[in-house]
């Protein structure tokens, strides 16, 4: 119950959380943008209060050149250059006064009657010097078209932003003609932008200046100021805004932009609201988890234990006819009527069980088979033995032994096999196997049937007599087969027969037929033993050979302790189709080796059989006789024997080697032949 608990504090704690954290986020998009707004709109208003101050400082730029173009004194000034008018009206404290750093008159040729400029602490004269010379080749400023034309903009050179205005010079009645025009202006120089951060209480800069003569593609067409079209950027860092109100020149070009940077108070604000919000929104959600719990406890998780305490009662003894407590309407009290009806009905299912085990267990001693239950590792965990004839004794050990305890161990090996297609099929899986028991051979087969989670059930049925039944009927179908073998055989002897009378004169005739008889006796001794095998498809080469060899000493007269026959073959049976060639061969070379190898008729021959890789075989026969003649090609040698024995090794699929060392030896490698039955 604990847990439950801790799941309900842990799904309030998460979904508080959860609603805390969209609530903190959705807050943080709509607060924060919101007062972002707010800061971009009083950077906006920044940028727009320092472009109308801009605009009121050109109108009064161009307001003071024009008291100056109309004034009859600067018209009869460009007429007679009087030093007068430079004495009287051009001082320093003029231009202190109205704030002007320079002051050009040209005639109405184009010709610079006089200038003058304010010497100041930051040495403007490169500036004023390249807007002189710029004046020279660029007429633009100097040329108006009737008496009202003004013309008021900015200019930088040198690095240098030049709030200018140009004029024409006229009568004070506004009359013509023109006679030139006065230019004048300031430089926007550190101090003018100490004074507009004085005017407007902002803290501005001037960046992004580019000079006129920078490129001479600037010479776009001349524009008079329109600060309409005045751009305004906003840009913003981790703690300050800034605003930038890009200016052109009086041509349109790029000039300079006036940087405006202000702390983030305002978006400061919204993230101090945020977290405060936030704040609230924890310290709320906690009293709330608080509340919750302690009541989800008083109403529901006290009530959930004690019944947990109940049910774990009456599990801990088994005992299905105890019942829990409940009281109530709600789903705490359904519950304990659930359980309730659930006890009755295992008390039911376990009376039932009661009943059907007995079944089971009379079931099981009736029958006469055997049983193991093993787990995937091969652990026996329980058996049964068979009642009428005990076949095994129960181990006195404990159980827990291991299938490895009780069986061969190439049994026990196809028995994790079985077991293991059998979990993994889900399916029955059938072995059959054959072990002695009590001195005799006994055959068996089993049928595992998964019975639980990496466990089966193995149930174990003696077939013996089963088996036997079966080979006996082998037995008798196979005779008719062997009737067949032995009409061939019989054929194969008159071929023989004929063969030999057709190369031998009389003499050799009798030595002709012996030979006849002996090959003929080898394939009879296959299909005795084949007869005789309990296995009547295939034949124990080792009682065949043996078998074969001394009827060989004995139809040669050789004396079994002078000639010794060493048979080393252990476990190998082999088809009759495969079998009978082999006899033949062996017969063929024993009997060269009898009547050839041995001088004094004593020595010794081997023969072995040993198996190979892919399913080959290998047939070794060597003496230590007086060894075959150098002079003498086995593959290609006139002798009926050899030519027979080439032909049964290519019957048989194999290839042959003689090896002349220490007496004579012949490697024959073949492989099994294919049983093939006939009924013709």
């Amino acid at each position: 119950m604990a847990t439950l608990l801790r799941k309900t504090l842990g799904i309030i704690g998460a979904t508080l959380i959860g609603m805390i954290f969209i609530l903190y986020l959705s807050s943080h998009f709509i607060i924060i943008d919101s007062f972002d707004k707010l800061e971009d709109q009083d950077a906006r208003k920044n940028a727009i209060s320092l472009k109308n101050t801009l605009l009121f400082e050109t109108q009064d730029l161009e307001n003071k050149a024009a008291d100056w173009s109309v004034w009859d004194e600067t018209y009869q000034f460009i007429q007679n250059n009087r030093s007068e008018y430079i004495k009287n009206y051009l001082m320093d404290e003029t231009f202190l006064n109205q704030r002007l750093d320079f002051m050009f008159f040209y005639n109405e040729s184009g010709t610079l009657v006089y200038k003058k400029a304010l010497s100041s602490i930051e040495n403007n004269n490169q500036t004023i010097l390249e807007l002189e010379e710029h004046l020279e080749q660029v007429n633009y400023l100097l040329e108006h078209e009737n008496e009202t034309t003004r013309k008021t903009g900015y200019l930088v050179f040198a690095g240098k932003a030049i709030m200018i205005t140009s004029q024409p010079i006229i009568k004070s009645d506004k009359s013509g003609p023109i006679m030139g025009s006065v230019l004048m202006g300031r430089v926007l120089d550190h101090d003018e932008i100490v004074r507009l951060n004085e005017i407007t209480n902002l803290k501005i800069d001037i960046g992004h200046i580019r000079n006129f003569t920078e490129n001479v593609n600037d010479m776009n067409t001349p524009k008079s100021l329109n600060y309409e079209n005045i751009n305004i950027n906003i840009l913003t860092d981790d703690t300050n805004i800034y605003s930038y109100t890009n200016f052109n020149d009086i041509y349109g070009n790029n000039a300079f932009s006036l940087e405006i940077s202000m702390p983030r108070e305002i978006h400061t604000q919204g993230i101090n609201t945020i977290n405060y919000s936030l704040m609230v929104l924890i310290i709320t959600g906690i009293v709330f988890g608080i509340s919750v719990t302690t009541l989800l406890e008083r109403s529901h998780i006290s009530r959930l234990k004690k019944l947990q305490n109940e049910v774990r009662e009456i599990g801990h003894h088994g005992d299905f006819t105890k019942r829990v407590f409940h009281e109530g309407d709600d789903e705490v009290a359904d519950l304990g009527q659930s359980i309730n009806r659930m006890l009755e009905s295992l008390e039911r299912t376990q009376d039932l069980i009661i009943k059907r085990d007995t079944t089971i267990n009379a079931i099981l001693r009736a029958m006469p088979d055997m049983m193991f239950q093993i787990k995937k590792d091969g652990t026996i965990c329980n058996y049964k033995l068979s009642t009428d004839k005990c076949i095994y004794e129960s181990p006195e050990t404990e159980l827990n032994i291991k299938i490895d305890d009780v069986f061969p161990g190439h049994i026990v090996e196809m028995q994790r096999k079985v077991i293991e297609q059998a979990l993994l099929t889900k399916k029955i899986q059938t072995m059959q196997y054959a072990m002695p028991v009590k001195g005799e051979m006994r055959d068996f087969e089993v049928r595992v049937v998964v019975s639980g989670d990496d466990e089966v059930m193995a149930i174990v049925k003696d077939i013996t007599e089963i088996k036997q039944a079966e080979e006996m009927r082998k037995k008798d179908l196979l005779l008719k087969e062997i009737h067949h073998r032995v009409k061939n055989n019989l054929q194969i002897i008159s071929s023989l027969l004929r063969l030999q009378s057709r190369k031998f004169t009389d003499k050799k005739t009798i030595e002709a037929f012996r030979k006849s008889q002996i090959r003929a006796k080898s394939m009879a001794i296959a299909h005795e033993k084949l007869y005789q095998s309990r296995d009547i498809e295939n034949i124990e080469l080792e009682t065949y050979i043996d078998t074969l060899t001394k009827y060989l000493l004995n139809s040669y007269g050789c004396n079994p302790d002078d000639i010794k026959i060493d048979i080393k073959i252990r476990n190998i049976t082999q088809g009759i189709d495969t079998a009978i060639p082999l006899g033949l061969i062996i017969n063929e070379i024993v009997s060269n080796a009898l009547k050839h190898a041995f001088e004094d008729h004593k020595g010794e021959i081997q023969i072995e059989i040993f198996p190979m890789n892919d399913d080959l075989y290998m047939l070794i026969i060597r003496d230590n006789g007086i060894g075959f003649p150098e002079e003498i090609d086995f593959m290609k040698t006139d002798s009926l024997g050899m030519q027979l024995v080439v032909s049964l090794v290519e019957q048989i699929e194999g290839n042959i080697e003689l090896i002349r060392n220490n007496g004579t030896e012949f490697r024959i490698a073949f492989k099994e032949l294919s049983y093939k039955r006939r009924d013709y």
